[in-house]
């Protein structure tokens, strides 16, 4: 059994009145089989959307040309028939009419002629495709994005992943452009304003974490990519990412992210991090008097790793092993409840004890560094531990791991 169908295009007037009808696609379909039941993925639906894509933007152009050549004080005569010029759509690569229009003898200045239609169409791609490569790419990979988009638009067999990869780079060097200069404090706000202000919102919650990637150029040596994302109570999350050290705008990313959530003066901001030094350093550009405060998850997976080392002692002394994990576990607690003058006494602790296997256990001194560096980093960031166990009973953030797989 088979059936013919024809899909029209209805152009209608501004008064409600058809102007003109034109067929699109025709097309005998058979019902012979059940994976012939309605349109398939590729054709004819393929056939009918590029062949309505091309006659809807022709007579759109058709119609915006006219308006472009019939004004007097443009000072364009009669055009002349140019290139056609190719644009790339949602629905493939249509070749459009590029008529050139003379300049009127009576202008003296200016080109002899121009094309309206480049003037309009710069970049010979539509936003939508740009869109969505852009989007695509950056979740996966340059190639993968040819293909999804391949598998359910007709976007052409033209389409490579050289082309998605120039496409994202020239939106993102857009967007780079439009951040603007960097301003000095730009978030700091004011006092004086702030007391005028009506009631603040519930606070901002920025986490920040960092991630190492080869580089392409030299594949021995590594650099870091600070990823973050900011939640709002009463919108959307926003993410960001840069290479600090080679961004010459690299604060100034997350403060057009934090306006972009409609930040106030008056707002609270809290930044969760691992405590390192130079995120430190971005937060306090961005608002000195804010929250700064040490993510629970760093801390967990340090105090995690040293439990590993201390469960290798077992085999040795069972009852001094079991000594140094409830002071482990002293420890947890006690930063669990940002007493770090506490927890660093239980540190100490292992510190002292963890000597009696010095001699007899191969990995002693990989589990001293281990302690050290604990140690450390507790007495630069003591200050920044908060009570997680109150914040987590009020429903509020104590952990960066939201922002682990934007580090992914």
């Amino acid at each position: 059994m088979a059936l013919r169908f024809k899909f029209q295009l209805m152009v209608v007037a501004d008064d409600d009145q058809q102007a003109s009808v034109d067929e699109v696609v025709v097309f005998d379909k058979e019902y012979d089989q059940p994976e012939e039941l309605g349109l398939t993925l590729h054709e004819p639906r393929r056939s009918c959307w590029q062949s309505s894509a091309r006659s809807s933007t022709a007579r759109s152009l058709r119609s915006w040309l006219r308006g472009r050549s019939g004004r007097p004080a443009v000072g364009h005569e009669a055009s002349k028939i140019g290139r056609p010029s190719s644009f790339r759509t949602l629905f493939g690569k249509l070749e459009l009419a590029s008529p050139r229009l003379r300049r009127c003898p009576c202008q003296c200045g200016g080109q002899a002629s121009t094309s309206p239609l480049r003037e309009l169409l710069p970049e010979h791609t539509a936003p939508e495709l740009l869109y969505l490569e852009s989007k695509w790419a950056s979740l996966v990979p340059y190639g993968l994005t040819v293909e999804a988009l391949q598998d359910f638009l007709p976007v052409g067999t033209t389409l490579n992943a050289s082309t998605v990869r120039r496409d994202t780079l020239r939106v993102a060097g857009r967007l780079e452009a439009e951040l603007g200069p960097e301003p000095i404090f730009p978030l700091a706000g004011c006092p004086d304003a702030c007391a005028s202000l009506p009631a603040a919102p519930p606070p901002i919650t920025v986490g920040l974490d960092g991630g190492y990637l080869r580089s392409w150029d030299n594949e021995k040596t590594h650099f870091v990519a600070i990823v973050g994302e900011a939640v709002s109570s009463d919108g959307p999350a926003k993410r960001l990412g840069f290479v600090q050290g080679h961004d010459p705008k690299a604060r100034r990313h997350l403060a057009a992210v934090l306006e972009g959530q409609g930040l106030r003066h008056n707002q609270e901001l809290v930044f969760l991090s691992d405590g390192e030094e130079s995120l430190r350093q971005l937060q306090c550009y961005l608002r000195p008097h804010s929250q700064h405060l040490v993510d629970w998850f760093h801390l967990s997976m340090r105090m995690t790793g040293l439990g590993q080392f201390l469960k290798g002692l077992a085999h040795l002394d069972v009852e001094r092993a079991a000594e140094l994990q409830d002071a482990l576990q002293h420890t947890r607690w006690n930063l669990w409840h940002g007493k770090v003058q506490r927890a660093s006494h239980w540190l100490r602790q292992i510190e002292w004890r963890m000597w009696h296997f010095a001699g007899s256990y191969a990995k002693f001194w990989p589990l001293a560094r281990l302690v050290h560096g604990f140690k450390r980093y507790l007495w630069r960031n003591g200050g920044l531990v908060p009570n997680y166990a109150r914040r987590r009973r009020a429903g509020q953030s104590i952990s960066t791991a939201f922002v682990e797989s934007l580090v992914n």
